[in-house]
């Protein structure tokens, strides 16, 4: 396994960039019943189209099609929180014992600022949850008449 957060946060990242892509051809294929390149670009694509709206359209797409199952929304948040974790926590932080001697470091936990993050666990959780979203997101774009191509 890889020693380097940077390395791990590049990687975390961009799977999570296809993950974004796919819900978008689905919400996409859902609406228009095929990919719209300037809709897909413009609107879906768009830097303040965030993660939570994007999520909760597919959720309704989902329930609509009667294809919803709650484990996956469940791995997709997990994996939106680790995303999370490596794009916005990185500001390391110093406690100190009361001599002013290092007493330990790490980035704070958001949720409990009392403890780290390990990114080395949130890796091992995103790299073993990220392929089985991956496939059921194509096995559900797919099976709503959606082609698979490098290009849109």
């Amino acid at each position: 396994m890889k020693n380097n957060i940077s390395e791990y946060r590049s990687e975390v990242i961009e799977k999570f960039i296809n993950i974004e892509t796919l819900i978008n051809a689905i919400i996409c294929q859902h609406y228009f019943h095929r990919i719209i390149t300037h809709f897909f670009l413009e609107v879906l694509y768009d830097e303040h189209f965030n993660f939570s709206l994007r999520r909760n359209i597919f959720e309704k797409i989902l329930k609509k099609l009667g294809k919803y199952e709650d484990k996956k929304i469940q791995d997709l948040y997990k994996l939106n929180k680790i995303r999370n974790y490596f794009a916005h926590c990185n500001q390391e932080i110093f406690r100190l014992d009361k001599n002013g001697s290092v007493k330990d470091s790490g980035v704070p936990d958001p949720r409990k600022t009392k403890n780290y993050i390990n990114f080395n666990e949130q890796y091992k959780e995103f790299i073993k949850l990220e392929p089985e979203i991956t496939t059921y997101l194509a096995k559900v774009f797919k099976e709503m008449g959606g082609e698979m191509s490098k290009s849109l």
